[in-house]
């Protein structure tokens, strides 16, 4: 088992992925099936074989937020379990996916007994956590294209991979993906990733985006525009 084919959601050692997803059942998904709804009384912990999941939590009126798009090797479902509550997203399979399924009590029994899974995988919680803080702090700038360069960051910090020009995204994403993520058209981050792009901050190449400069990205996602 190649620890590099496993999302950076997941941090963990390689034995201490396989400890955790040993002996555990794997559901197979089609494209847009639900493995749990908001309001569902948690009973298993899961993380990601192959596809992609979203994680998705809607208001009392509604409205769809999307929170984040769990790729292979992402645990989900874990802080409802820890908490004893009910499910505050629904995950959705976003195309035909599989998923290791780990039953809470084992969940439980795994981390009872080893303490380096258990500090690992608060780390993991932690994360989550300050992503989310990150896409609200994102999302309290009315400026579009100043919460997309916080999306781009927040998704290289769970993802990126560093290569000779760059870091890249390895993950496909469409421009409609990052609107529906911050409730905005598609012209728009359209518009954002062109002018990016010609400032020179990210470039796309088969598919995935790549972060040129760093620096320029974390500047633009705090305000400071361009000249």
């Amino acid at each position: 088992m190649q620890s590099a084919s496993f999302s950076s959601w997941l941090r963990l050692d390689p034995e201490l992925l396989h400890a955790l997803i040993s002996g555990s059942p794997v559901v197979r998904l089609r494209k847009k099936q639900p493995i749990f709804y908001q309001g569902d009384t948690p009973t298993t912990v899961y993380v990601v074989k192959e596809g992609r999941v979203c994680i998705t939590t809607y208001s009392p009126v509604g409205v769809e937020q999307q929170l984040y798009i769990a790729e292979q090797g992402a645990l989900f479902g874990e802080r409802s379990c820890l908490l004893k509550e009910t499910h505050m997203a629904t995950a959705i399979s976003i195309v035909d996916s599989s998923v290791y399924a780990i039953p809470a009590a084992t969940f439980f029994a795994q981390l009872e007994q080893d303490f380096q899974l258990s500090q690992a995988v608060l780390q993991i919680v932690c994360k989550k956590n300050s992503l989310l803080v990150g896409r609200l702090l994102s999302q309290s700038s009315s400026d579009s294209l100043q919460r997309i360069a916080q999306t781009l960051l927040d998704m290289a910090q769970s993802y990126e991979v560093e290569t000779e020009s760059g870091y890249e995204i390895p993950i496909r994403f469409s421009h409609q993906d990052v609107a529906n993520l911050l409730h905005i058209s598609r012209v728009t981050v359209t518009k954002a990733f062109q002018a990016m792009a010609q400032e020179g901050i990210i470039e796309r190449k088969q598919g995935h985006i790549r972060i040129t400069d760093h620096t320029k990205l974390i500047h633009l996602a705090h305000g400071d525009f361009f000249p």
